[in-house]
């Protein structure tokens, strides 16, 4: 029974913003900062060996956790009469291979680009995963879901993810293995506009009550949060294009920052 509930999608639609600023939104921040520190001050600075068993747990646990997660979804389709939550699906689906969300498209692309050192990519692969990662941290609505006392693989599926997608980049800048650059800025450009574009091919041709990358619809319509709570569907595009573009300038400034002070600089 245990393994049953442990390995199901049941409750992934339940109350997806009914725990935002409360107890469990808290302890998740908690939890995500102190783990966040705690590996910070203890892994960097010991050596290529030591890295490269950080980045290769991280990515095979990233990768293991989306597809461990699309083997249920999956299995689910083929088992139930009825879809066990709405994250259930046929195996020819695009989600079975990759999302059309940011992060979705980071927890595959993340440890490509890690891998093959593809570096053209990094800046906007790095920082849309930081900036994707922080933000379901801070606003994890459909990642507290159901019961979150009540632990299942697609519940730990979605912390770790978006935990490993701000903290592998961060280590990694920390490694002196990468550094953001204001004159890389058309990679992140690029990177951003084919993004949007294939989240847009999801919205339009693969689901069109679909609302990826939140293009459709404002997700923060009529939610707790003021200003943004009142912004039009439509009028709400500025406004997130205005935060991608402030938030990578954000990501720029304090890593150049805190590069200069540890004197992190590394060869371009």
């Amino acid at each position: 029974m245990f393994l049953t509930r442990f390995f199901s999608s049941e409750g992934m639609d339940l109350f997806p913003d009914m725990y935002l600023f409360k107890g469990p939104h808290f302890l998740y921040i908690l939890f995500c900062a102190l783990a966040f520190i705690v590996l910070m001050k203890v892994l960097p600075g010991r050596g290529p060996k030591v890295r490269r068993i950080v980045v290769l747990v991280s990515t095979i646990l990233m990768l293991v956790l989306k597809y461990g997660g699309e083997v249920i979804f999956v299995s689910e389709y083929y088992a139930s009469a009825e879809p066990v939550s709405a994250n259930t699906h046929s195996f020819f689906d695009w989600r079975t291979l990759i999302s059309f969300q940011i992060c979705g498209i980071n927890n595959i692309l993340l440890p490509l680009v890690v891998w093959f050192d593809w570096k053209k990519a990094k800046d906007f692969v790095y920082g849309s995963s930081i900036l994707g990662g922080l933000a379901v941290i801070l606003y994890p609505v459909g990642v507290l879901f159901g019961d979150p006392i009540v632990l299942t693989f697609p519940l730990i599926r979605t912390l770790l993810v978006h935990f490993l997608l701000f903290f592998l980049p961060c280590y990694l800048i920390r490694e002196k293995t990468f550094k953001f650059e204001i004159r890389h800025w058309p990679r992140v450009l690029v990177g951003t506009l084919l993004a949007m574009a294939w989240a847009m091919y999801g919205n339009l041709f693969v689901d069109p009550d679909a609302n990826n990358m939140y293009m459709m619809q404002n997700p923060f319509y009529g939610g707790p949060i003021p200003l943004l709570n009142a912004i039009p569907d439509g009028w709400h595009l500025i406004f997130i294009l205005a935060m991608i573009a402030l938030g990578f300038l954000v990501i720029y400034a304090l890593s150049g920052a805190f590069r200069r002070r540890r004197r992190l600089d590394i060869p371009a």
